[in-house]
Formats: structure tokens, sequence, C-alpha cells
């Protein structure tokens, strides 16, 4: 016997002990020729190391590949293996060394490896049979990169199936992303928002004289382009709010030029007026026109309403197309026009007063006449213009919330100087005209539906400019309130505009786009295919990509639940509610059901509670809430009048609100309101609620409690009547939960003195024996 193997056995025997080690002598002899022995398994089984090399299919490169073949249990060795140990002389290095020549023969003589390689061979060929169903989307050179990523295995020479498996893993990712661009493609092509610009074929049929007038607030740039359209036989004039479109309606006219007007509202259609003002999505693209201007054109870079502006300049049929406002579009306009092939003129005008940068802080006690103070919500504009009237201001507002011609109304009473100053948030920045000697911001961030922010350079010179109005004053200043940094404001009116990462312009599917990529989803669904849109089309455009969707979708996810057309769905969809806001979407869900039923749909009638001459804080914001309800039946009726028949009436009641807030912002004091029951409160109540609405509450929370701890008890009653297997009647019922009531504000209780130990302290609470 060898002393290589334990000499613990008689002679000619030989126990599966001795079988491994005999193995493993076996298996130190063969592994240099890649060859691997299970010794725990019986039989053993074999498996060797392979390389194969393989073309990839549509480029040059051969990629080898390693990997390990299963041979499976050797009979013949392992018959001469029992046969070795239980000879006379026992087995030792010199029989493994023997026996493993015979392994190796049998193991690379193996038909197995010979078959390996025919599935190898086979998945490049169903390989390369796959990718060439992707055309031009399949890109061979790189994924012949990850596939020598993939087979390298760090190192290690895998299985076959674990190779194959991983091979497949890289193909089927590749595959997904080659897929994806083909049905993009696909979507793209099938919807036309591939080649946009061709579904304007007037336009593109017209040989277009494009001019970009570029220059800061008060320059005269829409001046002069509003002169140079009045010269022509017709035209259009395309402003962002219907402020503007009215004021541009007015310009055409004081020029000789009857012009109708045409918003998302309203209609004013002059007889035979050749000349037209609308807000820009109401833009017509089908009508010739003698000229065009498209006003603030550095909206085109905004991603919730900037394809509106790529519309317009890329389908108005105009032999000259005048775009005013800030230098920031200058980008975006050239990637268009070359895109069309158009030549563009840069026209840059100059400001006409000079507009400078107030290094002092302001405090708000040295707000004076003439002012503009800006902030960025509705409450703090309300705050704002609280602590101006308590130091003797009057004061007009301006926000987001408010109605145009409420805007007009308080913008007129500050002109008048009925108020002397302004407070406003950056609707200020377009579509009116004040005499402001500063601006004064609040502060330099804001928050704008996504995140809050700082102000860019360029809101805060659409903002600054509207300080020092040529002639009404020499010179216009821009500061900032007490505590605020000066410095975002001196950097964005002392530098110039900085490029975009990205000036494309934002285009965003129109109806037919929509039913074409319905058809090609084979769906029913407005949101299902808005969200496509969305997510897959334009990724790759050098021009265009798509606009941001997500309220158009939410929208389109409540009107799908009626029973109504694709394309009345989509209108539906593009009405001008607040999807934030539950309310609108479930008043506006409402409306869409009662018009796929045939139900004809009555105006909001909530203007009837506000018949009154002024109202509190409350009331205001509820009006308000209220003329946004019927602006958006408004809408609704002119689009599908036999569905919204209350037009009239809608507009009645709309001026009815309008009047009610113009008088409500005109008194020199707001009346507070609990928001809860209404209840006027005073002046110097220091708590949003009322007391009694607030006891009420804190009543209804120790009810709760009381409730909470006769639960327990009865419930630990139950429990021990069932454990003693007597339980009393009645045991276990479940009180009545309390009643919802209003949120819980921090506010004292009636008598209470705030403070330490009070009901308002906010320090250590008291315990139940002292409560």
């Amino acid at each position: 016997m060898s002393d290589d193997l334990p000499n613990t056995r008689q002679p000619g025997t030989a126990d599966e002990t001795d079988r491994r080690a005999a193995l493993r002598l076996v298996a130190a002899a063969v592994r240099g020729d890649g060859i691997e022995i299970d010794a725990d398994s019986t039989p053993a089984r074999y498996s060797v190391a392979v390389a194969h090399t393989v073309a990839i299919p549509g480029t040059d490169r051969n990629l080898k590949l390693r990997f390990r073949v299963a041979i499976g249990p050797l009979p013949d060795v392992e018959a001469e293996l029992w046969g070795l140990m239980t000879a006379e002389e026992g087995f030792g290095r010199p029989q493994a060394k023997l026996l493993g020549k015979q392994v190796k023969a049998a193991c690379l003589g193996s038909p197995a490896i010979d078959k390996a390689k025919a599935r190898v061979d086979g998945w490049v060929a169903s390989m390369a049979q796959r990718a060439a169903s992707f055309g031009d989307a399949w890109r061979p050179k790189g994924f012949a990169d990850e596939l020598g990523r993939v087979a390298g295995f760090g190192g290690r020479i895998p299985r076959l199936q674990t190779l194959l498996d991983a091979l497949e893993e890289a193909f089927s990712t590749a595959a997904a992303r080659a897929g994806l661009k083909v049905r993009r493609e696909r979507l793209e092509d099938a919807s036309g928002l591939g080649v946009y610009l061709d579904s304007f074929a007037t336009a593109r049929a017209m040989l277009r004289r494009l001019r970009l007038f570029v220059g800061p607030t008060n320059s005269g740039k829409t001046h002069a382009a509003m002169d140079r359209l009045a010269e022509a036989e017709s035209g259009c004039y395309l402003a962002p709010l219907r402020l503007l479109a009215l004021e541009g309606q007015e310009a055409l006219e004081t020029r000789g030029r009857p012009c109708s007007l045409v918003t998302g509202e309203e209609r004013d259609v002059r007889p035979g007026a050749a000349f037209t003002s609308s807000t820009i999505e109401m833009v017509n693209t089908s009508r010739i026109w003698g000229a065009c201007v498209i006003d603030e054109i550095q909206m085109i870079g905004d991603p919730d309403r900037g394809w509106a502006w790529t519309q317009a300049v890329a389908g108005v049929a105009a032999p000259e197309i005048i775009m005013t406002g800030s230098a920031d579009a200058i980008p975006y306009v050239k990637r268009l026009a070359d895109a069309m092939g158009e030549e563009l003129e840069v026209v840059e005008f100059t400001r006409k007063s000079p507009l400078r940068v107030q290094e002092e802080r302001v405090p708000l006690a040295e707000v004076r006449r003439g002012d503009a103070v800006v902030a960025f919500s509705r409450k703090d504009v309300m705050a704002l213009r609280r602590d101006l009237l308590a130091r003797g201001h009057t004061v007009a507002v301006i926000y987001g919330a408010l109605s145009p011609e409420v805007r007009r109304a308080e913008a007129r009473r500050f002109r008048e100087g009925t108020a002397d100053v302004l407070v406003a948030t950056d609707a200020i920045g377009m579509g009116l005209n004040l005499p402001v000697a500063r601006v004064v911001l609040s502060t330099t961030r804001k928050f704008d539906g996504r995140e809050e922010r700082e102000l860019t350079p360029s809101e805060i010179r659409q903002i600054g400019g509207r300080a020092g109005r040529f002639g009404m004053h020499e010179e216009g200043r821009v500061a900032v309130l007490e505590g605020e940094s000066i410095n975002p404001v001196r950097r964005a009116l002392t530098s110039p505009p900085v490029p975009p990462e990205d000036p494309r312009s934002w285009i965003s599917p129109n109806l037919t786009h929509v039913e074409a990529i319905a058809r090609e989803l084979d769906t029913d669904s407005l949101a299902k295919v808005l969200r496509t849109a969305g997510q897959e089309l334009l990724r790759a455009n050098q021009t265009f990509r798509m606009t941001d969707l997500e309220q158009r979708i939410q929208a389109a996810a409540a009107v799908d639940k009626a029973k109504l057309p694709l394309a009345e769905r989509d209108m539906l969809a593009r009405c001008p509610i607040d999807v934030r806001d539950q309310n609108n979407l479930r008043l506006l869900a409402r409306w869409a059901i009662n018009q796929g039923k045939g139900i004809p749909n009555a105006a909001p009638d909530e203007a009837e509670r506000f018949r009154h001459h002024v109202g509190t804080d409350v009331e205001l914001e509820r009006a308000e809430r209220a003329v946004k309800e019927l602006t958006a039946y408004a809408w609704l009726a002119y689009r599908f009048p036999d569905a919204y028949p209350d037009m009239d009436l809608c507009q009645e009641r709309r001026a009815l609100l309008n009047a009610f807030i113009e008088r409500t912002l005109a008194e020199r004091s707001l009346a507070r309101a609990c928001p809860v029951c209404g209840t006027r409160l005073k002046a110097n109540h220091r708590f949003r609620v009322c007391d009694s609405c607030y006891s009420g509450r804190i009543e209804q929370r120790r009810g709760g409690r009381r409730d909470g701890a006769r639960r327990d008890g009865e419930a630990a009653v139950t429990s021990g009547a069932i454990t003693s297997g007597a339980a009393k009647p009645g045991a276990g019922k479940q009180a009545p939960a309390p009643a919802e009531g209003h949120p819980h504000y921090h506010h004292p209780l009636p008598g209470k003195k705030r403070g330490k130990g009070g009901a308002g302290h906010r320090g250590r609470r008291t315990t139940a024996g002292t409560a």
C-alpha cells in the first residue's frame, strides 16, 4: 500500500473514504488540463473547461468564450479506480497520474464538448436573427462591448448554462433598449411628432421672414412690433395672457385697425375686422395672415406652456413673423429657425430709462408711494397687504388667483393713485403697464409648483424691469426687503443672459397626434396615450422635446371615466383647471360624465352666496375659487354649447363675483372669519379659527379619549368574561366613532392664558392627575 492513502484497511479492500481520497489525487493530476472532479458524488462526475471563439454578427470582431462542460460519470474510469484501490500495491500518486491520463483522454474526447460548442453557435445564430428585426436601432458594436464584459465573469469559468443565461440577459437588455427605440420611432412616425414641422403645411409652403425683437422691459420693442403689425393688410397678435390680448386689441384699434379678441373663455368678433388679438393657445394656423406678432417669446423655454410658442413660431402662416421678448429666447429661436430652414433677424432694443440696483435693504416701514412689493404666494401677498394697511398705506393687490378683470381694476387703482402701494406676485411681470417707481422683492425664492428654488436671472429681470416706466419716472430701482440678500438681484441685472443647457423647443401632442398614438397602442385611454407620449417620445430628437404632460394626464384620468369619444375627452383634459385641487378634478369628472350621458351641465351657482357688499378673507378666497370654476365652465361652453348651455348666466355670475372681489380688495381693512363656521373674528384675534370651533374640537378630542378608554375597559371586561366563561350582556360592543371635525390648530382654550402651563404652552405636558 502506498503512503499516499491512509494504511487503515486490510489489503484487497477499499471503502468510500478511500475512494474520495483517491479521486482528490486524480483531480490534482488533471487540474492543469481544466478538468474538475466531483468526488462527493457516486459515481464521480467530471467537467472540463472549454474555450470557443465565435464571430459577433454585424462586426469584424471575434469573442473568445470560456465555459465549463459537464461530461458526467466515466464508468470505465470508475471501474479502473476501484481496481487500483483494491490491488495489493494500493493507490498512490503514480496510480493517480496513470489514471489521470485516462480521465484526460475521456474528457477531452467527449462528444459533450462538441454539443456544447454547437449550443453556443446556435445561440449566436439565434441572437443575430432576432437582432436583425430591430433594423437600424440595433447597435452591434456596442453590444459586442457588452458581451465582452459579460463573458469575462471576473476571471472565473462559468458552467455553460450559466454563460448562456448571462449572454441572453445581456441580449435581452440590449434588445429592450433597441425595441423601445423601435417602438418610439414607430410611435413618432405614426403620430407625426417625429416630423412635427411638416404638420404645418401652409407655413412650410410659404417664404417667411422671422424677426426677433429682443430687449429688456420698457425698451419699446412691443410698441415697434405693433406699429409694424398695423402696417399689414391683416394680422394677428398672440399673447400669453388674456390681459395682454386685451391690450393688444386696444393697441391695434388705437392705430386704426379694427381687431377681434379671441381667448379661451370669450369671443369678441368685430364685423369685418382683418386683425385678431388672442391668447397664444388660440392661434389659428390654418388662416393666412399678412403679419404676426408673438409676444413674450422667452416663454418658449417654459416646460409647461412653451409648446404654445413653438406651435406659433412653427405654424403661423404669415410672410412676416415678429417675436418680442428678452434675449433669453435667442438660443431657442435660433435652433428652431435652423430646423425650419428659415433666416432669423435679431433686432436689439435698449431700455429707455435706466434700471438701477438699490444696495440698501428696505424696511417695511420705509415702503413709499409708487413702490411695488413683490411676493410669490397669495398668502404672503395678503400678509404684506395687511402690514402695509396697518402702516397707513392704501394698497392694491395683484396675484394669480385673481381674474383678469380684477387685476385690471386693481392696476387701475394703483395707476390712478387710489392705492399708493402695489403688492403683487410675479404676475405683474407680464401684461400690465404700471407706474412703478421701485420694485421691492420680499424674497428671492419661490415655489414653482414642484419645488422651492431661487429666482432665475430671467425672472428677476422680468419683474424688476417693471420699475421706472418711461415717461412716468426718470429711472427705475430694484431692491429687496430688509433681511434679504441683494446679491441675486445684482447678478441678474448686471450679467448677460446665460445660454440654456438644452435649447430644444417644447412641443405638445395635439388631437391628430393623440388619435394616431391611440391607434398604434390599440387603446381608448387618453391618460395612457398621454403618459406614453410623455415618457417615450422625442427622447433623441435634436430640435424638440416633449412638454410636461403631468397636469393634462391627471385631467385625462378624470375624464376617461366618461363615455365620450377620444376627441371630446382630449378637449376636456385641456380645460383650464387647477389639477392640484381634487375638488376641481371631481367637478371636471362630473361634468364629463354628464356630458357623456347627454345631461346638460348647469353653471356653478356659488356666486349666489356673494351678493352682499364686501366679504371676509375666507369669503374672498372662496369667491376666487368660484371665479375659476366659472371660467372653466365658460371655456367648455364655447366648445360644447349643448352640454354647457348656461353661458350667459355663467358670465353674469362671473361679473357678480368679480365686482364682489373688487369691492372687498378696495376696503381699507379685510375682515377676518373662521374658516370652519364663517364667524367673523376680531382684528386682534390671535388664531385662525374662532374660540367656539376650537372648544368644540377640544371637547371632541376629549370625548374621543373617553370613548377610547371606555372601549378599552369594555374590551378588558369582555376578555375576562370570555376567560372565565361568563360574558356579560352587551360586553364588547364598540362605541360609535366621533364625528370628523376641522383640523387642529394651535389655539388656547377660551379663558386660558397662553404661557407657561397654559393651553398654548408647547412644553411639558400635564399629567392625567392634573389635567
